[in-house]
This record gives structure tokens, C-alpha cells and sequence, in this order.
């Protein structure tokens, strides 16, 4: 006698595999969104109010600080500071904390600046 499978255990399968599919799809979308959301940007506006961390660009972070405030490396950015140097190069792909004096880094900033990548600038480690 072969196996086979009635009708509405059938149609229980089939509604089992939508239900699944959906769950699966469902915690996908929501998983990317999440994610997307978690990447920080590496400059912050700091005004007496509180913190807006969303520049990628020290001068658009500096325009919108205008005179009422300034702009800092985002501390909780993904990206962690690469080196114990007292002296970082901060970039829009990631921290480097290899320089040992601020003439050296500031010069790295102006290379950095001068080439493919814009918006380089030397700061203080802050984990020091």
C-alpha cells in the first residue's frame, strides 16, 4: 500500500510552509532594518541641548554646529579606533590611533585630505 496523504492534512502542509515563509520573510525585513539603522556616523554636532550624530563630513558637521556649537568623534560609532597613540586620524571609513605627535597626524590629515579621501582630521585619542 503506498503512502499517500489525504486531502486535509494536504492543505494543514501547505498552510504550515506559507505560515513559515512569512515568519522567515518578515524576520528578514526586520533583521536589514535594524541593521541599517545600528551603522553610526562618525562625527557628532555637540550643542548645549545634546548630540546629533548623523555627518559623515567634518564640514557639513561643522556648517550645522555653525556658532552655537562644535563637532567630535561619534564615541559610539562601529567602527573602533584602530591603535593606542595619543594621537588619532579620523576618516569617514574608521579611526587610527598611530601617531605619536600632532604635527605627524596633522600632516597624515592633510595627505589624507589632499588625496581620494576628504574630510580627514586629526584629534586626541579619546580612549587615553
Amino acid at each position: 500500500m503506498p503512502f499517500s496523504i489525504r486531502p486535509y492534512h494536504q492543505q494543514r502542509l501547505r498552510k504550515g510552509m506559507y505560515m513559515r515563509t512569512k515568519i522567515i520573510i518578515i524576520s528578514s525585513l526586520l533583521l536589514a532594518l535594524t541593521t541599517s539603522v545600528a551603522i553610526a556616523a562618525p562625527y557628532c554636532a555637540v550643542f548645549a541641548w545634546g548630540k546629533q550624530c548623523d555627518y559623515y563630513d567634518l564640514n557639513e558637521c561643522l556648517r550645522a554646529a555653525g556658532s552655537h556649537g562644535g563637532c567630535e568623534i561619534n564615541q559610539k560609532e562601529n567602527k573602533a579606533p584602530s591603535g593606542t597613540a595619543p594621537f588619532c586620524l579620523v576618516t569617514p571609513q574608521g579611526t587610527k590611533c598611530i601617531y605619536d605627535d600632532a604635527p605627524a597626524c596633522r600632516m597624515a590629515a592633510s595627505i589624507e585630505n589632499s588625496a581620494l579621501i576628504k574630510n580627514a582630521v586629526c584629534v586626541v585619542n579619546p580612549n587615553r
